[in-house]
C-alpha cells in the first residue's frame, strides 16, 4: 500500500501543471522508491529515502503538485512510521532481497540447564 502510493505520488508530480526540475527530481525519485518497495528491493535502503523524503516534504519547501496527494500532515506522518517500520523489518518472503541473499532465520538456542521454579 505504501509502494502504491508513492508511485501514484510521483506520476502527478510528473502530471502537474507547475513542472520544475526540483519537482521533476522528487518525482522520478518517489517513482522509483516506490517501484523498488513494491519489488522489494534494496528495501531497508528504498524506505529510508522514502522517510527522508517524507520529513523534507513536510517540513522544507518543494513545489508541489496542484492534486497533491499527501495533503495532509496526518498522511505523511502515515508515511514516514509505515516506511520507517517497513525499513526495520525488512523485506518480505517473496522480494527479490529474499531471492538474491537468501531468508533470514532467526533459531532460538535451547537452554537444558534451565530449571523452572
Amino acid at each position: 500500500m505504501l509502494a502504491l502510493s508513492v508511485v501514484a505520488e510521483g506520476v502527478a508530480c510528473v502530471q502537474a501543471l507547475n513542472r520544475s526540475v526540483v519537482l521533476l527530481v522528487a518525482a522520478s525519485l518517489a517513482f522509483i522508491s516506490g517501484a523498488f518497495l513494491l519489488t522489494g528491493l534494496m528495501t531497508p535502503l528504498t524506505a529510508l529515502l522514502v522517510a527522508v523524503g517524507g520529513v523534507v516534504f513536510e517540513y522544507f519547501w518543494i513545489p508541489q503538485a496542484n492534486e497533491h496527494l499527501f495533503h495532509s500532515h496526518l498522511a505523511i506522518i502515515n508515511l514516514i512510521v509505515l516506511a520507517l517500520a517497513i525499513g526495520l523489518l525488512g523485506p518480505g518472503a517473496f522480494s527479490l532481497d529474499a531471492r538474491m541473499f537468501g531468508r533470514r532465520e532467526i533459531t532460538i538456542p535451547s537452554n537444558s540447564r534451565a530449571t523452572r521454579s
